[in-house]
């Protein structure tokens, strides 16, 4: 476990950031391209998360290479094979490992997963509940302890109806609708872009795809021959940077190989008074003359609405810089907001979280008021285990009066290529590893 010691003066930070592929983009775009014979992936990133699913690549490709300067993620050799393991070590480093199961399956007679697929903590999301998702296509489990062993005898075509959106169990069944010959329906299937972005590259692929999420047939084929494409831009490394942008009161620019599909953060923005000029593959966001954004009431949950993935950002920023109350929450995980006890004793006081239940299951909500301190003390930010959590410790460090240090950052490692490199080309004092 390492840290970060993050100094800055309050100074606005000002310029231009260029995004990484996107997390999920990458893992849902490779569910599918995993199923051919060759691929070719372009601005492919290389946090932790990324490089545990090259690691799951490498399981049933002979030929994997990623190159960090350009970006490229190349594979070719695929072979079948009577076993393929997936370590507890490798499980453990990304949930979005069970978006290649229908690829490893694909290539292997038996597939061994020791361990549960983990990754942060932003909610009860077991992964029991996707092996359903594969059994409707006629993947079989069994269970030794926390050892799962799965085989794919016969591959049937299915329709999966989701209840309720879910971009996990909608990759998982896209890829595996993919992987089997025959006509395939999924409803209810999630409309996050990175769905949309999976569904692009298994056309690209030559997959035969009607209509789009929520409600998709797939026509799937034994296999396919090669695939080229390029991951969309990080949504949240762009809503990471414009916040930390408007936190310091300055102006940021972030900028993609593709548009950044973010609509929902942007009305939220401009109803908080932000400046935002958006471009074909750009957007930029400034801090208003006013001198203070204004509140905002923001109801975050599934996409097409404003993504609970941004809420914890939302809130900081109006925490620190509206001049009014606000509140943020709704469809959010419980423990989104977890960062925010993290800042009390920095003097982050404007911040009141409660929960209540939907559905069975609890959600957040926080209640903002215009905080007593427009700059936090420094001191200890402690940890968090989400990685959008551990991304708001650090962003707060940066309207502290004084040295932070944040106690943990793999999460951020998970998520990010190199967040405190991003944020000091914007004009952070210093951030670098804590001593």
């Amino acid at each position: 476990m390492a840290g970060i010691r993050v100094e800055h003066d309050g100074a606005p930070l000002h310029g231009t950031v260029r995004l990484d592929g996107g997390r999920h983009a990458f893992a849902h775009s490779l569910a599918c391209a995993a199923l051919c014979d060759r691929g070719r992936l372009t601005e492919a990133p290389d946090h932790v998360d990324a490089r545990a699913l090259r690691a799951a690549l490498a399981l049933v490709f002979s030929h994997v290479r990623y190159d960090r300067v350009t970006r490229e993620l190349t594979f070719s050799g695929s072979a079948r094979r009577d076993r393929v393991v997936v370590s507890r070590a490798l499980a453990e480093r990304s949930r979005n490992l069970l978006c290649l199961l229908p690829a490893l399956l694909a290539r292997a007679a038996e597939v061994v997963v020791e361990g549960a697929p983990q990754g942060c903590w932003a909610g009860a999301r077991p992964a029991d509940r996707l092996l359903p998702v594969l059994a409707r296509f006629g993947v079989r489990a069994r269970f030794a302890g926390t050892t799962t062993v799965l085989s794919w005898p016969r591959r049937v075509p299915a329709r999966v109806e989701f209840g309720r959106p879910t971009a996990a169990g909608t990759a998982l069944a896209l890829a595996a609708a993919a992987a089997t010959p025959g006509r395939s329906t999924v409803l209810g299937a999630s409309v996050e872009p990175s769905c949309g972005e999976q569904l692009a590259c298994l056309r690209a692929m030559g997959g035969r795809v009607v209509g789009e999420p929520p409600g998709v047939e797939v026509e799937g084929a034994d296999g396919y021959a090669r695939v080229g494409w390029a991951i969309a831009p990080d949504r949240v490394h762009a809503v990471t940077y414009l916040t930390a942008g408007l936190l310091t009161r300055g102006e940021v620019t972030v900028t993609g190989s593709g548009p950044l599909r973010v609509p929902r953060f942007v009305e939220f923005l401009r109803d908080a008074g932000a400046r935002v000029t958006e471009r074909s593959h750009s957007l930029t966001a400034g801090f208003p003359a006013a001198g203070s954004l204004r509140p905002v009431r923001v109801a975050a949950g599934p996409e097409p609405g404003f993504s609970a993935g941004w809420a914890g950002f939302a809130a900081l920023l109006l925490a620190m810089r509206a001049s009014g109350g606000s509140v943020v929450g709704g469809e959010v995980p419980a423990r989104r907001f977890d960062y925010a006890g993290n800042l009390a004793p920095l003097g982050l006081d404007g911040v009141r979280l409660r929960t209540e239940e939907r559905d069975g299951r609890p959600v957040a909500f926080a209640d903002i008021r215009p905080n007593s301190r427009a700059a936090l003390r420094g001191g200890d930010l402690g940890a968090c285990a989400d990685i959008r959590g551990s991304a708001a410790l650090l962003l707060a460090a940066l309207t502290a009066e004084g040295p932070c240090v944040l106690r943990d950052d793999f999460p951020l490692r998970r998520g990010y290529t190199d967040l405190p490199r991003g944020l000091t080309a914007l004009g952070v004092k210093w951030i670098g590893d804590a001593t």
